[in-house]
């Protein structure tokens, strides 16, 4: 269930969100939870990737927080320029290990 809330916004900003409700074609509560929701996802996949990058969370840990399928962050991450630290010889080995 929604709740109202009160919030302050500059003029500036209230004039972006007005013209690109028009673009979109939304009124402005509905450009605002739009802008809340894609912010709340970039900042929670950002928090993710961070804690990931310093071996805090496993791959799989950060997917989970990003609220993202493995596969999805697997791709996040290739989009974001990240590169493994798994070489041919790690799975070399691991392919050794299951024989």
């Amino acid at each position: 269930m929604s709740e109202a809330i009160g919030i302050r916004l500059e003029k500036d900003m209230l004039k972006k969100i007005k013209k690109l409700g028009k673009e979109e074609t939304l009124d402005r509560s509905m450009i605002i939870r739009k802008l809340i929701y894609a912010g709340y996802k970039d900042l929670i996949r950002k928090k993710a990737v961070e804690e990931l990058a310093r071996g805090k969370i496993t791959l799989s840990e950060a997917a989970h927080r990003s609220e993202m399928t493995l596969w999805e962050m697997e791709q996040f991450l290739v989009e974001q320029g990240f590169k493994s630290s798994y070489s041919v010889d790690d799975l070399r080995n691991e392919l050794k290990l299951l024989k």
